[in-house]
């Protein structure tokens, strides 16, 4: 085997893409990785389909989320019938043809064991139709329109196979494509201002926010995306320290330095992110189904115990939810009588 020359060394020593890019995406993910904001986007790619609905969305992203393991920004399955895999980009990079070849293999593997659909069973199976798209928030002009897998990689050869992915560069004004390109245009040009995470990351939600820019996503979640930004920013900044240092070093030596304090550094943040996003979840799915308990207190006649099976709060908490609409009621109907002695 070849021995590996010094640029290779560097490309390993450095490793991995640009951390502006996992930023992004990261926050793409988590943006349209949310029913509501899913079938914004499946809309904004088929405006004829005006019958589906957020019910009919499901999210499919794979995990494994800012490691080097495979995963694709976002995966969508829309009625059962559509599925919808979205690679977000700020850098131009033809091997999302690759990428997305697997993605699509991996996601049809584990829609196929979710459905218990048996690859030998001698018939012809059913399967959702696959559409690839990947967005490109760059700076680079002359983006094709659509990239082929034979074409970018094979051309000349028997076309015994192809992956075709749609490029989407722009939404219209106001729309949820437009303002989330918006976004990421504003996450580089004032990161590379303040170049201070918490500065940055602040400003560019306080920003974004003023300019009406998913201002409803970001005033919902405003400080678990300020502290995801703020990781990565600061996973970013070790990465340029580590750049910085391994120059005057020998190649070899930066390789194996430079890989274990990386791997460290990411797997904290991993595991901070993860435990944000899980938090962050847990929280919104508790006040969901207070809310929703507090309706049926309010206008049914169901039992607690039915109750909490539903809505799967603790026995306690219901019955604590349960007094307060009864104190509610007792003083509405206090204020009816008074209003009728008046």
């Amino acid at each position: 085997m070849a021995k590996k020359t010094p640029s290779n060394r560097k490309d390993a020593a450095i490793g991995g893409p640009p951390m502006k890019r996992q930023i992004k995406a990261t926050v793409f993910t988590d943006f349209f990785g949310q029913p509501k904001n899913a079938i914004l986007l499946y809309r904004f790619l088929h405006p004829e389909d005006a019958s589906s609905t957020e019910k009919d969305v499901q999210i499919i992203t794979l995990e494994n989320v800012l490691t080097d393991n495979l995963q694709n920004d976002l995966g969508i399955l829309v009625g059962d019938k559509l599925m919808i895999l979205v690679e977000h980009q700020e850098k131009w990079d033809p091997n999302v043809a690759f990428r997305s070849f697997f993605y699509l293999g991996h996601s049809y593997n584990e829609y196929f064991k979710i459905h218990n659909i048996d690859l030998h069973c001698g018939k012809k199976i059913g399967a959702p139709k696959p559409e690839l798209y990947v967005l490109f928030t760059g700076k680079r002009k002359n983006i094709p329109k659509q990239i082929s897998l034979h074409d970018e990689f094979f051309p000349g050869t028997k076309k015994n196979f192809d992956v075709v992915i749609d490029v989407i560069t722009d939404g219209k004004p106001g729309d949820v494509v437009s303002q989330y390109v918006e976004f990421a245009h504003i996450c580089k040009e004032l990161y590379e201002l303040y170049r201070n995470p918490r500065i940055a990351a602040r400003e560019i939600v306080r920003t974004c926010i003023e300019r009406n820019i998913l201002r409803e996503y970001l005033l919902s979640k405003e400080k678990e995306i300020v502290d995801i930004m703020i990781s990565l920013f600061d996973a970013q900044e070790v990465q340029e320290r580590f750049i910085s240092r391994i120059k005057s070093e020998t190649w070899e030596e930066a390789e194996k330095a430079t890989e274990a304090r990386m791997n460290k550094v990411f797997r904290r943040r991993e595991v901070r992110l993860k435990k944000a996003v899980k938090e962050a979840v847990e929280r919104t799915k508790i006040e969901e189904a207070k809310v929703t308990a507090k309706e049926l207190l309010a206008n049914t006649q169901l039992s607690i115990d039915v109750i909490v099976g539903s809505v799967r709060l603790p026995v306690a908490e219901v019955e604590k939810l349960a007094d307060a609409v009864r104190r509610r009621g007792r003083l509405q109907r206090a204020d009816r009588r008074f209003d009728e002695e008046l």
